[in-house]
């Protein structure tokens, strides 16, 4: 009996299944690095709007009120999104999520406080959480492949939001 053609196709069938093994292996890899890659997108971008609501809600917020000032951060959901993005961003995203955090914190503390986000401090404090915020977001551009803005391609000195202030424009 000769062997050959049964040995023949039996290395076939296993380079086949090899291979197909392999393709399978490298599809599922992709699949899985997309799916990291969109849940880190995804986590960027509630924290970025996480932000915005404590913001907003730390502004409407009267001076003195612990409380209205804690519910702006708990109520945003600003903590959560700011623990997935400790845990899955790169160190670039987590480097400046946390630079914008900490200036989000430094308001509520300042309403905490009795401070007026309408005063010299508050204001100054809004202008370093804008500029923060948007290094945040080009810090997100890049990490997905797009190419950071800076401030002019958006009309804008910079990313603070000095030159377009009115109550900065009346101290000059």
């Amino acid at each position: 009996m000769d062997w050959m053609p049964l040995l023949s196709t039996g290395a076939g069938a296993l380079i086949a299944l090899s291979g197909t093994f392999l393709v399978d292996l490298r599809r599922e890899r992709d699949t899985r690095s997309r799916d990291r890659d969109l849940e880190r997108w995804r986590t960027c971008v509630d924290f970025a709007l996480a932000l915005a609501t404590a913001h907003g809600m730390l502004r409407s917020s009267a001076a003195e009120d612990r409380e209205a000032s804690a519910r702006a951060m708990t109520e945003s959901g600003v903590y959560q999104a700011r623990e997935r993005l400790l845990m899955s961003g790169t160190p670039e995203l987590v480097t400046a999520g946390e630079d914008v955090f900490h200036r989000l914190v430094r308001m509520r503390r300042l309403v905490r406080d009795g401070g007026d986000l309408r005063s010299a401090e508050g204001h100054e404090a809004y202008h370093e959480f804008a500029e923060a915020l948007w290094h945040f977001r080009m810090a997100v551009r890049r990490q997905f492949g797009h190419r950071a803005m800076d401030p002019a391609t958006l009309d804008r000195v910079d990313w603070s939001e000095r030159h377009e202030c009115p109550y900065c424009a009346a101290g000059s």
